[in-house]
């Protein structure tokens, strides 16, 4: 038998379990809303400076591997950059074919040789039509649409044969490009060689700095 000491005391311990009240709750709110007003932001400028690092990561392990590949098949290959959407679409797209004319049955250096589409042997886009080297959430200029690796080991743009600059960066709204707060790359891609020369944007002394 449950002696009246017993219910008393159970009958305060629920008196105390009422949970909060709606000041305690309006107080754990704001809290919330003024900490998430700090924290968003961050979150946000990291992950577009991953995205940045990312990106410029990704053209330069494209563009070496695009060199070697092209010479291990003796063949070509071709970066392309379309822009004519929102966002920069970067691919690629490589051939058994040699394109230069130190190849058997090869043409002008900067001509796509006929042989090239009949003789493809990797193109990404082609299994995946939203594949894309880039993370397309960052400003990536690539001013040249088609640039041709050849076995020889030079890579222009086609029919020119012109370098090809990229620049990875932050734009904001207003169309400028936010060099105080977020990472700028570019890579130079040397014509004669190949060879992706990296700088990085120094804020201090407002220019371009190459990396080793």
């Amino acid at each position: 038998m449950i002696s009246v000491k017993s219910k008393e005391f159970s009958r305060k311990l629920l008196n105390r379990q009422k949970g909060f009240s709606i000041l305690e709750l309006l107080i754990v709110i704001g809290i919330l809303g003024i900490t998430s007003a700090f924290i968003y932001p961050s979150i946000g400028q990291w992950k577009i400076k991953r995205n940045i690092e990312r990106d410029f990561q990704a053209v330069v392990s494209t563009i070496d591997y695009l060199k070697t590949r092209t010479r291990s098949v003796n063949g070509t290959s071709i970066l392309r950059c379309d822009d004519g959407t929102d966002d920069m679409v970067m691919s690629y797209v490589i051939s058994s074919q040699r394109n230069d004319a130190g190849g058997p049955g090869g043409g002008a250096p900067w001509t796509i040789h006929g042989g090239f589409v009949p003789n493809i042997i990797e193109d990404p886009s082609a299994a995946d039509p939203n594949f894309n080297v880039i993370t397309g959430d960052v400003n990536v200029t690539c001013p040249v649409a088609e640039t041709l690796f050849n076995a020889s080991g030079n890579a222009g743009s086609v029919g020119g044969g012109s370098s090809l600059t990229i620049e990875i960066n932050f734009m904001r709204d207003d169309g400028v490009v936010d060099y105080a707060n977020f990472n700028a790359y570019r890579v130079l891609l040397n014509t004669a060689t190949a060879y992706a020369q990296k700088f990085k944007f120094n804020i201090a002394t407002d220019d371009w700095v190459e990396l080793n």
